[in-house]
This record gives structure tokens, sequence and C-alpha cells, in this order.
């Protein structure tokens, strides 16, 4: 299997769940459960992404004739442990905020 299709197979619905629990933690009221929804989308985000890199390495290395570049230092994979969840935090941060405002405005068009 092509290495950039195994990555996309891992990381992709990663993705996608790490938007819907920021989007369903911004929707929910109080404060547990938003939190949950946030810490879990950027939780699954980061296991994706280093799951998907990880991936992709072994599957490139696997290929016939792999290039010497498929064989690195393992800086990719130090980088995404040590800060893949900063983009996590911004995915499900992002779609946490659009969530919780939209759930503000509703709310508030719904008083008046």
């Amino acid at each position: 299997m092509d290495h950039e299709l195994v990555f996309a197979l891992i990381f992709f619905p990663a993705l996608v769940g790490a938007l819907f629990l920021g989007a369903w933690g911004g929707w929910k009221r109080g404060w547990v459960l938003p939190l949950a929804g946030l810490v879990g989308g950027v939780l699954l985000f980061w296991g994706g992404l280093m799951a998907a890199v990880g991936e992709y390495f072994s599957s490139w290395q696997a290929s016939p004739d792999p290039p010497d570049e498929a064989f690195s230092d393992g800086g990719s994979l130090v980088f995404t442990l040590l800060l893949g969840w900063l983009p996590g935090l911004v995915l499900a941060g992002t779609s946490f905020a659009v969530a919780r405002w939209v759930r503000v405005r509703r709310t508030r068009a719904a008083s008046y």
C-alpha cells in the first residue's frame, strides 16, 4: 500500500474525531463535559498524528527499494511526540470556540 494512503487512512479519522469532540465539548454546558471534549479532541488528534507518522515511515521503509530519506533519524517522530498536541489544540480549540459561540448566540436569540 502506498505510504501516503496509509498516513491518510490513519490521520483523517483522527482529524474528524478531534473536530467532533471539540465541537461536542463546546456545545455542552458546565465545565466538566466541555473540558473533557476539548482534551479528548486534542488527545485523539495527537495520538492519530503519532500513529500516522509512525505507520507512514514503516510503510515507506517496507516499500521496494526505499530511498535513504525513508530511514531518517526519527526527528519527525520525536517532533510529533513532543509538539503534536499543539496543532490538535488549535484544531479542537477552534471547533470548541465556534460551537460555544453558536450555542451562546442561539441562547441569546431565544431569550429575546
